[in-house]
């Protein structure tokens, strides 16, 4: 608008001074007349023409003023319509922001909670290289950041194909474990959420009636529900019972996947850490613990025997002329031999029992809550069942026996032992039972 305006005075100014420079050379000239033609003939003189020009130009003059001053008037109409439709348009804008900062107040706390405990989470991730504490730490974080009072953790057993509980807030934690809650739509939300690595909510549950029914397998009550998924697997189960504050749906599912795909990254690296701990505290050959790590466990074995006062039974086991099996049919063959004796360890062990390579052909077994006699008999059996073992490589069969000597921790006759003194009284019985030809079991005298 400012610039039409300053073109239009521009063109105005200019003709106003084309004319006052023609009537200035015209008075300058003073000739008595400028044309004249008598008899007929036109006569103009100066003085007629200055005239005309002066009053033409006061008329052309007026009519740019006159012009001007209504073409300025309906501007300023204009600009006061435009001026008020703005102050309109900020007014509303104005009322706008009053309601939404009253409405957002505690969205924009709660934005800046989240914030701080996303960036909480982080760090606490980082410093958990463990699976159980990392999934603890993620039921924390999203117990804080919804506001729930009601919430619970579960891992994938995968081999059972059901979920195990790992902590909880707000349940009877016996309750939960003591629950069978297997990866299907048999037990509900938290099965379904399982099977398909999708997250569900009751709410989407009921508007669909293709999976409506499934609410009725539940078998605690669970608002939502998500998968913590890696590479396609599905490794652990949030679920959510309760949430105090005011939150859409879709808000959740945003927090809830972002806690998941913090907890998804991070078991993944406690799983490789974990790898690698097993890595170390076993025996690279039998895959059973080596000497170190079994050393460590028979420390915290024993002396939760002794606080309970229950029974810890301990042998220790010796391949028979295991140099004559490497001289006669290689090392390859003594391996073998080893990993089978392994595989029947392994086999044999019931929840609880810790076996391990102690050295060389030498293994030792630990059983809490076994007497002498039901210790002999277990030694017995892995004996008998070793004995039968053929050991077949490239065409070659072998077979090799076992001795065992066994010794046992009873509160009632022994009192306070150590694991040492356990060791060196089962060690007494194997090399007895190895003086007698092995492939025979020896249980320690006077323990």
């Amino acid at each position: 608008m400012k610039d039409i305006l300053e073109e239009t005075w521009t063109y105005r100014i200019m003709v106003i001074l084309c004319l006052c420079i023609l009537l200035v050379y015209t008075y300058l000239t003073n000739e008595d007349i400028l044309l004249k033609y008598m008899g007929g003939e036109f006569a103009l003189d100066t003085m007629l023409i200055w005239h005309i020009g002066i009053v033409g130009l006061l008329s052309l003059v007026l009519f740019y003023l006159l012009q001007s001053t209504l073409d300025y008037k309906s501007q300023n109409i204009v600009l006061k319509q435009y001026i008020s439709n703005m102050q309109a348009e900020l007014n509303v804008e104005r009322d706008a922001f009053k309601d939404l900062k009253s409405v957002s107040g505690d969205k924009i706390l709660q934005l800046g909670a989240f914030i701080v405990t996303i960036s909480d989470m982080a760090k606490a991730l980082n410093s958990v290289l463990e699976t159980v504490p990392l999934l603890k730490t993620i039921l924390r974080k999203s117990s804080a950041l919804l506001g729930s009072e009601k919430c619970a953790i579960f891992m994938i057993d995968k081999d059972k194909k059901q979920l195990r509980l790992v902590d909880a807030v707000g349940y009877d934690k016996n309750k939960l474990e003591e629950m069978t809650l297997k990866c299907d739509k048999s037990s509900g939300i938290l099965g379904l959420s399982a099977a398909e690595g999708k997250f569900y909510s009751r709410n989407t549950l009921e508007e669909d009636y293709s999976k409506k029914y499934i609410l009725k397998n539940d078998k605690f009550p669970v608002r939502f529900s998500q998968p913590i998924v890696y590479g396609g697997e599905v490794l652990a189960i949030i679920c959510i019972g309760d949430i105090r504050i005011e939150i859409s749906e879709s808000h959740i599912i945003r927090i809830l996947s972002a806690m998941a795909n913090f907890g998804a990254v991070a078991i993944s690296n406690s799983s490789l850490v974990e790898r690698i701990k097993d890595q170390s505290i076993r025996d690279s050959l039998t895959q059973l613990y080596n000497h170190q790590h079994f050393q460590q466990k028979f420390d915290n074995m024993i002396s939760e025997a002794i606080n309970t006062k229950t029974h810890l039974g301990f042998m220790m086991i010796d391949l028979d002329h295991f140099k004559k099996l490497n001289d006669t049919y290689g090392h390859q063959m003594g391996d073998l031999g080893l990993i089978k004796l392994a595989h029947i360890l392994n086999a044999k062990a019931k929840e609880g029992d810790e076996a391990a390579r102690y050295g060389g052909e030498e293994f030792a077994y630990i059983s809490p809550g076994l007497n002498l006699k039901e210790t002999v008999n277990l030694a017995d059996e892995i004996r008998n069942e070793y004995k039968n073992v053929v050991l077949e490589l490239n065409g070659a069969k072998a077979s090799c026996t076992l001795s065992v000597g066994v010794s046992v921790y009873l509160p009632d006759v022994t009192g306070k032992i150590d694991k040492n003194t356990l060791i060196k009284i089962a060690d007494k019985a194997l090399y007895e039972a190895k003086a007698k030809g092995g492939d025979i079991v020896v249980a320690a005298k006077g323990v």
